[in-house]
């Protein structure tokens, strides 16, 4: 450091407020000489920005700390990353972060509502009935033939899943669309955008498809079944066959009695998979046996949830076991549901985020009227979000939608 002496002078009283204190000129001195000699932040050694990224759940707070020089951006865009936390897809078009609330805005089509997504790609429905993928990021746009969506005025219920990983999208993808009537039949389309088979459920309505470790099962209210997909000579896809691999319980409507409130109450199943292993869930909900009928899906509300694992092995035409715990899981409910690991992500372990997916109800709803995080190993729930935002409607059709944002980019507001 310099070494630089100073002698006080005692100035003139009609300017001593115009003359520098020794102290003043130390103070700027020393910035000075911080200012030349600490190292940059931009000279931060990658290992630690990546130490950084890490610790960070947001996916928006690693993006802006990729923003902030070259070198940082180099160090988010090459680091192994565990996943963020998810956004909300909201009716608006916007994307909302947990359990901040912040709100972020990327372009979507207006003439479109959101029924899920694939990886980074939003599944979307035009007014029309036409479907089609889109990467919010990138612009990118996958258009599905027009029969991938046999009923495009008559359908309460979309799904897709893709036979091939989010990361490999293309052209050649193939697609499996599950449609549901408004009057609960069910049409499983085998597609990819220059061909399609529609392929008319005979036990009715399908509640949920997913793809997990090479097969493609389908769950009714009380069946689960193995759908074989081959292709005719043509090359075009089809399903071969539909097996019954499961029983379970059948999904009616039950009476029970909460806080000394008499409710009506049924059980909403989804499909989940991890590492391999086929997982239902069974999420209660219900209404007051007193409201009338005109409001009983405006008060709609969750109160548990039950994890059953699918195991072959039980000799017994119902396979599905029973588990108490998630581990060091999350598990994020809806028409995408995903398994996500709470210590990486940095949301809670053996917690399972719920929102409100009922794409039967009205369209000026609360989006967030049932939503939360249900505790697994003391059944409580807690609020989703900090503030719940206010959501402009945008017609009848599509709920709010997991969306889980894997790469970094530089185009978020």
């Amino acid at each position: 450091m310099w070494a630089i002496n100073f002698h006080r002078v005692t100035p003139h009283p009609k300017h001593r407020h115009f003359a520098p204190t020794t102290t003043a000129i130390s103070i700027s001195i020393d910035w000075f000489w911080r200012r030349r000699h600490c190292p940059s932040w931009t000279d931060l050694h990658p290992e630690l920005v990546g130490l950084v990224l890490r610790r960070l759940p947001s996916f928006a707070d690693r993006v802006r700390l990729g923003a902030v020089c070259r070198s940082w951006r180099r160090v988010a865009r090459q680091e192994p990353l565990p996943p963020p936390l998810p956004w909300l897809t909201l009716l608006d078009g916007s994307f909302i972060s947990i359990p901040s609330g912040e709100i972020h805005r990327m372009h979507v089509p207006n003439d479109v509502f959101i029924h899920g997504s694939v990886g980074q790609w939003l599944l979307l429905r035009r007014l029309s009935g036409k479907l089609e993928l889109m990467n919010p990021f990138s612009k990118n746009v996958i258009k599905l033939p027009k029969s991938a969506n046999p009923c495009p005025t008559n359908s309460i219920l979309y799904k897709l899943v893709s036979l091939s990983t989010p990361q490999d999208l293309s052209l050649n993808s193939l697609f499996v669309v599950l449609t549901t009537s408004m009057v609960f039949k069910s049409v499983i389309s085998i597609c990819r955008p220059s061909a399609s088979i529609a392929f008319r459920v005979p036990d009715g309505e399908i509640r949920d498809i997913i793809f997990c470790d090479g097969k493609l099962y389908a769950l009714s209210s009380n069946k689960l079944f193995v759908l074989e997909i081959g292709s005719s000579y043509q090359g075009k896809p089809s399903i071969s066959s539909m097996k019954c691999v499961s029983y379970s319980v059948k999904n009616v409507m039950i009476d029970r009695s909460i806080d000394d409130k008499s409710y009506h109450c049924v059980y909403w199943s989804y499909l989940a998979e991890y590492n391999g292993k086929l997982f239902q869930v069974r999420r209660l909900v219900g209404f007051l046996s007193t409201l009338p009928t005109k409001d009983r899906i405006k008060n709609t509300r969750t109160f548990s949830f039950e994890i059953l694992e699918l195991d072959m092995t039980i000799n017994s035409p119902n396979k599905w076991r029973r588990l108490d715990t998630l581990g060091n899981q999350a598990l994020f409910v809806g028409t995408n549901t995903k398994f996500l690991p709470a210590s990486e992500c940095g949301d809670q372990k053996d917690c399972i985020y719920f929102v409100c997916d009922d794409e039967h109800g009205i369209w000026d709803a609360d989006l967030f009227r049932d939503s939360g995080v249900f505790n697994m190993r003391n059944g409580t729930i807690t609020p989703l979000l900090l503030d719940k935002p206010f959501v402009r409607p945008r017609g009848y059709g599509g709920c709010p939608t997991w969306f889980f944002p894997t790469a970094l980019y530089s185009s978020i507001v």
